[in-house]
């Protein structure tokens, strides 16, 4: 554990005590009186019963293979009815009000993207729940998960940006989305390196225990006999960055190396460039400020990126039946789909 937990409990009361004296001006909200873990708890039951519901509705059978496009169209319906900022809403709200008064009433590009991450997360917490739980222990199948609930928390993070619209941010984003991605298509080619990965990002964070120990002028002969422990189990320079794919050590352009065993376009590529322009400290990241329109291209990427995780998660897991499989890849489908579609009209694209 980094954080000491009695450290922690003394810094949980200062932000309490700090937000009570901003309360008390005026200044904040008081949500002293909330119980968080009730309503995350009421969400994720929330978010099983729409999936349950999605599937128990359901009366196509026999040969889904066959009925991929009926699938799809009902899955569509059932989620533009459950959460009404869908696509036909949106745009029926335009018909309604002159465009100025639209803009006023929501910012409908923020809204189709928060509706797609709440889409995907929910989808996601449903086969977490009722699937990967069970399997976790098909190494495979647990790799899979890291990647993609790493890929949900930087997609709640872009929700956030975006609100503060904080744009170039978000391009920046894109950029551990891309070189995640490459790294976790490689290691899909590449099975027999995933426990060298994991143990490598075990002795990385061993690594930074030692460091913040010796900050802290703590003992850290313990951390430091695993540190030696985990390393004797593998080569010299397994140590180092990417370590644990030896085809690479002493190689230059490791990441174009592994890009080459990818299904990414170049596409990919050129926007994973024009996001490092706005990531480093240069004239044109410090005198160029991005809005929503300049982070279609990312987002658009980001989504499709996200997509092909699942894909991944999907050929591994085991379903409990072929309809179920179906229609869960169909509401992520349909909810990429909407966020983009919303996008292209809005935009003219």
């Amino acid at each position: 554990m980094l954080v000491d937990s009695e450290d922690f409990k003394k810094f949980s009361e200062q932000i309490k005590n700090f937000s009570q004296h901003n309360y008390e001006k005026g200044m904040l909200p008081d949500l002293s009186n909330i119980n968080m873990g009730a309503l995350q708890k009421q969400q994720k039951n929330s978010y099983l019963a729409d999936i349950k519901r999605l599937i128990s509705n359901c009366k196509i059978s026999g040969n889904f293979d066959q009925y991929e496009s009926q699938l799809e169209e009902y899955t569509k319906k059932y989620i533009d009815e459950k959460f009404p900022v869908s696509l036909d809403t949106i745009f029926n709200i335009l018909h309604s009000y002159q465009m100025e008064e639209a803009m006023s009433i929501i910012d409908i590009p923020l809204q189709s993207f928060l509706l797609y991450a709440e889409l995907i997360k929910q989808v996601y917490f449903y086969i977490q729940e009722t699937y990967i739980k069970k399997q976790f222990e098909n190494i495979e199948i647990a790799f899979i998960h890291e990647f993609i609930e790493y890929s949900l928390e930087l997609l709640t993070s872009i929700g956030s940006l975006l609100l503060g619209k904080n744009y170039n941010s978000v391009i920046s984003i894109y950029r551990t989305f891309y070189e995640n991605y490459i790294v976790f298509s490689y290691l899909q080619n590449h099975s027999e390196l995933q426990l060298r990965f994991v143990d490598h990002a075990k002795l990385d964070g061993l690594s930074l225990r030692i460091e913040l120990s010796k900050l802290r002028k703590e003992d850290y002969t313990e951390i430091q006999n695993q540190y030696k422990q985990l390393l004797a189990k593998y080569e010299k320079g397994f140590e180092q960055d990417y370590g644990w794919a030896p085809a690479l050590i002493g190689k230059n352009k490791k990441l174009k190396i592994m890009f080459s065993e990818s299904d990414l376009g170049e596409t990919f590529t050129y926007f994973y460039n024009f996001a490092c322009e706005y990531t480093h400290a240069t004239a044109f990241s410090l005198t160029n400020r991005a809005d929503f329109e300049n982070t279609i291209g990312f987002l658009f990427g980001i989504s499709e990126i996200l997509s092909k995780e699942f894909q991944a998660l999907f050929q591994v897991l085991q379903f409990n039946n072929n309809k179920e499989k179906h229609l869960l890849r169909h509401w992520i489908n349909v909810a990429s789909k909407n966020f983009t579609d919303v996008i292209k009209k809005w935009y003219n694209l």
